[in-house]
Order: C-alpha cells, then structure tokens, then sequence
C-alpha cells in the first residue's frame, strides 16, 4: 500500500473520531427534561449528581369495565408525569429532570376484588415482582451516585402500593444518601390534599350526587372523567348508558365485585365529563410536583403517613388469596427452574 493511502486513510480515521465526539455533546448545566432511553450514556454520565433528579412512573394493565382501555393508570400517568417534569422544572430551573421509561405491569387487578385472579382484561405480575423491579431500578440510579429518585404511580391496589413502598424504603436505606420516595404513597395520605380533591369533586357535583356515587375506586365517575380529558379517543361512548354500580364501604364494593358478569367497574362512570376529568389531572399534578419540589428543598418526607397504612380489613381475605396464588405461582416456577437439566439452555 503506498503512502499517500496510508495518510488518507488515517485522515479519514481522525475525521471519524472527531465527528462521533461532536455527536455526543456533554448535557448542558442548565435545566433540561430528559427521557432516559433517548440519552447516550456519555450524557448521562456528565449529569450534575448533586443537581438531577429522576422520575419513574409505575402503573398497571388492569379490567376497567367494558369502556376504558386496561391501560387507564398508566396512560393517565403518561400524562400527569409529563407535566409534572414541566412544574418540577420551572421550580426547580438549575436542576434536570430525567424521566425513565413506565413499569406498566402492576400487582393485584380490580378482578381480585370479586374473587378471580385471572382475568383476560388483567396483566399484572406478583406483588415480590414489581417489589424487585423498583427496587432493582431504583438501586441502579442510586449507586451511580444520583440523589434523588421519585416513584410516580397510577394504581391503587393496597399490594401495589405496599410493594412499591418497600422497594423505596430498601433503596433508601441501602443507598445513602440516596432517597427514593413514592409520591403517590404520600399524596394520598395527605390530608391538605385530599381535601382539595374533595372541592374539586364538590365543584361537579352535590352532596347528594356525591353521595350516591358511593366509593368511586375504580373504572367510576373519576377514572372515566380523566380518560375523557386525557384519551377520549380510548374511551368507549357506552360509558354514557352504563348502570350505576354502588357500594358505600369496602364490604358492599366486595359484593358488587363479587357478583355474576360484574363488567369491572364501580360508581355511575355515565356522569363523568371531560371539564371533571381535566380538575382531577390538574389536582394530580399539583400534588405531585409539590411534594418533589418540597423533598429537594429540604423537607423531611421520611415518616411521613403513606397509603396504605395497613391492608384494610374488609379485602384482607382477597388480599390473602392473591398472596397464596402467587406463592403457588413462584412454587411452580421454581419447581420447573428445579427439574432443568444443568447446562440446558435458559
């Protein structure tokens, strides 16, 4: 090979290297939102440790009657994630939001409730699951040296909660000074908060419209509303002639759940509007960015009260059905783990 090959050659080579530095700039010092699956790892790396908070959303693919999509929480959590990293942002302008990509498999579907642990509008996985995957996440964020990571969660089930709860608690406790705290937890045992919600609702309806709703938990008059607000795209228009299914204490939500065809919803979801649905996303957001941007100012949030406090007695037996059916699960998983030839493929 002559020489002149040689040095063209080797100029292209430089040419290469200096481009493929050029097309990975370090991320800028100012404040900036980033979506952590669209970042090279290089600007990752260079993201102030002191100054960079990250937030990992959790929802779930769970039965929401016959006229919301199973992916109500998480498309509703889609949404209020996106603009809480805007309100956390201009709150905090020196600081840089990283937003990971959604966990939206959950523990314990609205079906559970009746009884039925699987259900074909239901894909969740086990309570110790979603408790290993937080915490597997959360100890990867925290032993690369960042601070603070923010669990934003758009189901409600007690197990859920209870798992996500444990997984933040195990981080923070491992990974000091890494915090890792579960928003959702905390602003649904806050009472300030759930007194807003209250006006908001009171904003719609009457005391006695309120009051026939019963416990509006799930697939109801709220969740119907955000969807409409949200995705109404998603949302099925037979929600407007659906009967209203009432229970006024757990008890009587269990007997609804528990009845023949129950449709997976509860509340008179047909009452439900688009304006009621953008009040609640709104009240979501607002809590949410004030309880992030109250921890990195210094408030203390460990302590503080989390839903659930405890599992509430009236769904103690549906909650210690679904823990056996798990434990079964994982008993055969690893009995066919047990029976694997060693070496066999994986």
């Amino acid at each position: 090979m002559t020489r002149p090959i040689l040095v063209l050659i080797a100029l292209l080579a430089w040419v290469s290297a200096a481009c493929t530095q050029q097309q990975t700039p370090p991320v800028p010092a100012s404040s900036k939102i980033y979506r952590l699956d669209e970042l090279r790892w290089p600007q990752i790396e260079a993201l102030d440790r002191e100054r960079t908070l990250w937030m990992l959303p959790v929802g779930m693919l769970e039965v929401h009657g016959p006229h919301l999509p199973i992916g109500t929480d998480s498309l509703g959590l889609s949404y209020e994630v996106d603009h809480v990293s805007k309100g956390v942002s201009a709150a905090l302008p020196d600081w840089n939001i990283v937003v990971m990509p959604p966990v939206n498999y959950g523990a314990g579907g609205a079906n559970e409730l009746g009884g039925q642990l699987v259900h074909s509008g239901t894909y969740g996985i086990r309570q110790a699951t979603l408790r290993s995957v937080v915490a597997d996440i959360g100890g990867q964020v925290a032993q690369n040296g960042f601070k603070w990571i923010f669990v934003l969660n758009g189901h409600g089930a007690p197990t859920h909660n209870i798992a996500i709860n444990e997984a933040a608690d195990f981080v923070s406790e491992t990974f000091s000074p890494a915090t890792m705290l579960h928003v959702t937890a905390l602003l649904r045992a806050d009472p300030e908060m759930q007194a807003r919600a209250r006006t908001v609702n009171a904003r719609f309806f009457s005391t006695d419209e309120l009051a026939s709703f019963g416990l509006d938990l799930h697939g109801g008059v709220s969740e119907t509303s955000g969807m409409l607000a949200v995705r109404p795209d998603l949302v099925d228009s037979t929600y407007r002639t659906l009967p209203r299914q009432v229970g006024q204490s757990l008890d009587e939500v269990r007997e609804v759940a528990g009845a023949a065809g129950w449709q997976g919803y509860l509340s008179d979801p047909a009452r439900a509007s688009a304006a009621h649905g953008h009040a609640i996303e709104s009240w979501w957001v607002e809590g949410f960015t004030n309880l992030i941007v109250r921890a990195v100012r210094g408030e203390r949030m460990a302590g503080r009260p989390r839903f659930p406090d405890a599992i509430p007695p009236p769904v103690a037996a549906v909650t210690t059905k679904a823990l056996a059916n798990e434990a079964a699960f994982e008993a055969t998983l690893q009995n066919f783990l047990s029976k694997r030839q060693p070496g066999a493929a994986t």
